[in-house]
């Protein structure tokens, strides 16, 4: 059976479950970012609207500021895909989208994503607009894929979207 596990990196990660949201937050949590601004900080929201990563010191990785590459501790999300069998994986993309429809990029927000070792970013909105993500060309029952995220509004209001990973293995 496959199964995979995303987490906020820090000092501790910070499991991110399915009721959870992630935050993009201007610097202390549930803070607001200014249009044309990318994000200072990113939390893990709980389903209560709690800071669930609040012990964390968590990661955060800004597109205005970060350099290229960034080892696997510098990326903020940390996504763990594994099967109960060895498997080899090929194939696998990561974006954000509206929530709805894979193909939409989210409305009014830019969001760009890196894998770690990558020397440029990816504006990863939509499944056309994907980050394409290293092979993993040794079998094995658990595959880690670090990638740093950064997102802009481009206008004012609330914003929604998901992250989606793809992949094959065999």
């Amino acid at each position: 059976m496959a199964t995979f596990e995303w987490s906020l990196q820090g000092t501790t990660d910070t499991t991110i479950a399915d009721t959870d949201k992630l935050q993009f937050a201007a610097g202390t949590f549930d803070s607001k970012i200014t249009v044309d601004s990318y994000n200072d900080s990113t939390h893990v929201k709980a389903d209560d609207d709690s800071d669930k990563s609040s012990g964390n010191s968590p990661v955060n990785n800004n597109y205005d500021e970060a350099s290229l590459p960034l080892s696997d501790g510098d990326c903020a999300l940390k996504v763990n895909f594994a099967h109960t069998s060895d498997v080899e994986v090929e194939n696998a993309i990561f974006y954000a989208y509206d929530g709805t429809t894979t193909t939409d990029a989210p409305d009014g927000v830019t969001f760009q994503a890196a894998e770690s070792g990558d020397s440029t970013w990816t504006e990863a909105g939509g499944s056309a607009s994907a980050l394409a993500l290293d092979d993993k060309t040794t079998a094995g029952q658990s595959h880690d894929y670090f990638i740093a995220v950064s997102a802009k509004p481009t206008s004012v209001g609330a914003k929604t979207g998901k992250m989606r990973m793809e992949l094959t293995y065999f």
